[in-house]
């Protein structure tokens, strides 16, 4: 039965999150792909608009127009990216589903049975705090790659998400627990990022559990996209906060996935160094590499050697090395 349908029949079990920055040319593809879930529970559509300068706010409010039983628009005259946390400062408050699920402007889903799917799971299993599925991956060129971050349904614990970093669960498969946002320590207060903290403190107050199914798309290094910007360019600034909150991470679990976040931190600055071979960054990757079991050591420091010998070309092979790093 279409959500639409049920909007009446019941209190709003998710809130469906998507944000929108100057998204005006893929925008009404993700709205008609979360409008056309077909659920047994009512949803919402809560979209916030960072001050797009495209035509993304007009394209958004008339979508509010034609549903307003299902979409609340969030349209801000002035950018709010750089002033605060967007999901805590202005989606949490506005949310009435006990369930989140998130799909930005550029990404879409294509399965209209994904949210139910994943309900059907987290309310069976009452101590699941998030879920994931497997996506496709769209690149600028219009290339479509399977992302299967596992080779089966099942549980995921914290050391795994720990370990390979924030891209693991992909955003546009998420659905968690909207209580999880409702606790924030200290190392999720610092981080400049959404995703990756909320997939570790959904971990850490729950269990998560992945599917098994190719259920939605997310553009990777678009023109304007956070990847786009971040894919041959070392952001000093987040390396630098990134490994400060994880830092936190480690005090707020006492030192229990220490090696994890050190292994996460190797790969962390070993993807950076590999855009342009900054000395400091590989000083900064091999104090971390140094404290790993040595079966780690020897893969990072092999890595590196392949590095040294072939320059940039060495990028073709790490990509066809990365899952082994990453398992």
């Amino acid at each position: 039965m279409s959500s639409v349908l049920t909007q009446k029949n019941g209190d709003i079990l998710v809130s469906v999150y998507c944000m929108t920055y100057n998204h005006a040319d893929t925008v009404s593809k993700t709205i008609e792909s979360i409008l056309s879930q077909k659920t047994d529970f009512a949803f919402e559509l809560i979209i916030h608009d960072d001050a797009s300068t495209d035509g993304t706010a007009e394209i958004v409010r008339e979508y509010e127009k034609n549903h307003p039983d299902i979409i609340r628009a969030i349209l801000q005259t002035e950018n709010q990216y750089r002033k605060c946390n967007i999901y805590k400062q202005h989606m949490n408050p506005a949310a009435k589903g006990r369930y989140v699920a998130v799909c930005e402007g550029d990404d879409y889903w294509t399965d209209d049975l994904k949210l139910q799917k994943q309900l059907d799971y987290m309310i069976a299993n009452s101590d699941c705090t998030m879920c994931f599925h497997a996506v496709q991956q769209l690149s600028g060129d219009g290339e479509l790659t399977v992302v299967r971050p596992l080779k089966q349904s099942g549980k995921v614990f914290t050391q795994q998400i720990i370990k390979r970093g924030g891209l693991f669960c992909p955003t546009v498969s998420l659905v968690f627990r909207r209580d999880v946002v409702e606790n924030w320590p200290q190392f999720r207060e610092m981080a400049d990022v959404y995703d990756y903290p909320l997939q570790i403190l959904s971990s850490l107050m729950g269990s998560v559990f992945y599917i098994d199914e190719v259920m939605g798309v997310y553009r990777f290094a678009v023109k304007d996209s956070w990847t786009a910007q971040r894919q041959n360019v070392t952001d000093y600034t987040h390396l630098e906060n990134e490994t400060e909150w994880v830092n936190k991470l480690d005090e707020f679990t006492n030192g229990r996935y220490k090696d994890a976040i050190n292994y996460h931190l190797a790969h962390l600055y070993l993807t950076e160094y590999r855009k342009n071979f900054d000395k400091s960054v590989k000083l900064k990757a091999k104090g971390y590499i140094r404290s790993l079991p040595l079966k780690n050591r020897f893969v990072f420091n092999t890595v590196f050697l392949m590095f040294s010998v072939l320059g940039k070309r060495g990028n073709a092979v790490y990509k066809k090395i990365k899952k082994f790093l990453l398992k």
